[in-house]
């Protein structure tokens, strides 16, 4: 098959990354490479989907992954996972050994550290190239990919299959934590009561982890970048965290921070090299002073991976918080980014990995890093709501009609002309109910 055709069928099954960008992969995989990186490394602490997954249709994985060498010229490709993950790597290294695959494609175990799966990391983990400011992947001659977006590639080049379900982990504070398959457009509450219910009253939902996830709301749906929901108490402190007001958290950054650096030391940015101190952005919050431009300008390189706020200040407060608040507003004053500045990574970069286990205690979610398993979804569905902007990039363009009956499989939205985007389709066969804004709704059957 040509690598023309592998791109658009990917591209005709609305291939997103799974990992949580939403990038489309017809656009990432168009391109010429030297190596291509399968990431199964799941950056979140309580991630499980992607490690189900390689376990049990390690095939698919692989068949992803030859595709997207194909499609890129790549002659290199790795299959990057924490060593600890024993089920998978066993799964995987037996596809490769039965089918002869063992010189265009290798394992590498990855240490349990975080943020392992973020592709910054990755890429200076795996191939020793570091990624410029503000850079991609392919700037190196990588491309990244997940591996649940593999297995949705093998399955939309092979089969001719749409994106049109995920499998979601639910933990936490329920009554059975486990994985469903669900179609796309499932309610978040029903997740919860497929999970036997919260087992704590006004429990809160954190969709994405505990590290990098959003505050979600119960009529929130499954999308194509869905993998984990958290169930916790209100009260607990990743909710906490998430729910301070920037006002309050620039308040805290004056009243208490202690100009220590812990925050930039622990950076994975920083230690890359990169032009990013989250401690002096704090010293000049809670000084006053705006004459600091790098320092400012710098929080456009933060990848809010989290890890300032939670294991490396001592006294609470969230520079990652601050980094966000201030992208927000540099974009409002129409201020770009700087050019690239390449620094030499530090030496002590591999010192200051913070391990897994370490985060999980600090986190105080140790007690939901447990072993689940793939259950049936059994509360009944009968209707989906299908948001039009799954992704990166522009949101679809409706093809259906308040009252048009759709097959599964039917396509719902388009992507714009000459626009970044990815196409929706129907999950199930039914009836469009809606076409308000960029959002289908569904009655199925």
């Amino acid at each position: 098959m040509e690598r023309r055709q592998i791109i658009e069928r990917i591209r005709a099954a609305g291939v997103v990354g799974a990992g949580g960008g939403g990038f489309p992969t017809h656009v990432k995989v168009d391109a010429r490479v030297d190596t291509v990186i399968a990431n199964g490394a799941e950056c979140e602490p309580l991630a499980r989907v992607d490690k189900l997954l390689m376990a049990a249709e390690p095939q698919l994985v692989v068949r992803g992954l030859q595709l997207v060498m194909q499609a890129c010229g790549a002659r290199r490709g790795v299959l990057a996972l924490k060593a600890k993950a024993g089920d998978s790597i066993a799964a995987l290294e037996g596809v490769l050994r039965g089918r002869g695959l063992q010189e265009q494609i290798e394992l590498y175990l990855l240490d349990d550290f975080y943020p392992a799966g973020d592709e910054f990391v990755l890429v200076r983990q795996v191939t020793g190239r570091v990624i410029p400011e503000f850079g991609l992947p392919l700037q190196v001659g990588v491309v990244v990919s997940n591996v649940t977006t593999l297995a949705d590639v093998a399955r939309a080049v092979d089969e001719g299959r749409p994106v049109s379900e995920r499998v979601v982990a639910v933990l936490g504070e329920v009554r059975r934590q486990a994985a469903f398959t669900v179609p796309l457009g499932t309610p978040l509450e029903l997740l919860v009561e497929a999970a036997g219910g919260a087992g704590v009253e006004g429990a809160q939902l954190l969709e994405g982890g505990p590290m990098m996830g959003r505050l979600a709301r119960s009529r929130d749906v499954v999308t194509k970048t869905t993998s984990l929901l958290l169930v916790l108490p209100e009260q607990h402190p990743v909710v906490q965290r998430r729910l301070r007001s920037p006002e309050r958290q620039l308040q805290l950054t004056r009243s208490a921070c202690l100009k220590c650096m812990l925050c930039t030391e622990i950076c994975p940015r920083n230690l890359l090299g990169h032009g990013l101190y989250p401690d002096r952005l704090m010293r000049n919050l809670a000084a006053g002073v705006s004459e600091d431009i790098d320092a400012f300008t710098g929080a456009w390189l933060c990848s809010e991976c989290g890890l300032c706020a939670v294991y490396g200040c001592v006294m609470g407060l969230d520079p990652c918080a601050m980094n966000r608040l201030l992208k927000q507003k540099l974009a409002a004053a129409g201020l770009d980014r700087p050019p690239p500045r390449q620094r030499p990574e530090r030496r002590e970069g591999p010192l200051r990995q913070v391990p897994g286990r370490r985060l999980l205690a600090r986190l105080a979610v140790r007690d939901y890093d447990v072993a689940v398993a793939r259950q049936p979804f059994t509360p009944s569905l009968s209707r989906l709501v299908l948001p039009l902007r799954q992704h990166a990039g522009a949101a679809a363009v409706p093809v259906v009609e308040p009252g048009q009956e759709v097959a599964a499989g039917a396509l719902l939205g388009e992507i714009p002309p000459d626009r970044l985007g990815a196409r929706v389709h129907s999950p199930r066969a039914g009836r469009v109910l809606a076409v308000d804004g960029n959002m289908v709704t569904l009655e199925v059957e």
